[in-house]
């Protein structure tokens, strides 16, 4: 019966075979995406590490205008790549989602085709053994009635 369904059976290697691909890509961005917010609470205590020190030190005041100025411009570059990335997961998590209906199609198919041959299958057997009650009744019969 397993070569019955071998096209459907394929159909859902296929399927299994693009939704881990997908799985693999979502993996991707959602670890750029860990990697930039990192890179931004690194910024953000790196700022507080500065300011720390600027307050300390009398040239610190100075120096850290400057500093400030750089930090705010790399956090709005992390920021800009954060934001580019949401359009991306979307797309991955989208097309995750129809990689996992589609393989849930193919297997509930193979599934509902399983349970129809298995009433067919039931259902010849079950006529095979009516057939066969019904030829012993009709002996039966016959030598009862030939006595």
């Amino acid at each position: 019966m397993a070569g019955k369904h071998k096209g459907l059976e394929s159909l859902i290697r296929l399927s299994d075979a693009a939704l881990n691909e997908r799985r693999r890509e979502l993996n991707q961005i959602e670890a750029r995406e860990d990697e930039i917010k990192r890179l931004l609470d690194e910024l953000e205590a790196e700022k507080r590490r500065e300011q720390a020190l600027s307050r300390e030190l009398e040239a610190g005041a100075y120096a850290y205008s400057g500093y400030a100025r750089g930090t705010i411009e790399r956090r709005k570059a992390l920021e800009r790549q954060l934001e580019q990335l949401q359009p991306l997961l979307e797309e991955a998590r989208d097309a995750l989602a129809q990689a996992f209906q589609e393989l849930k199609r193919y297997e509930i198919a193979l599934d509902l085709r399983k349970k129809a041959d298995k009433a067919e299958a039931d259902r010849k057997a079950t006529e095979a053994l009516d057939e066969i009650s019904l030829n012993m009744h009709r002996r039966r019969q016959a030598a009862a009635a030939a006595e």
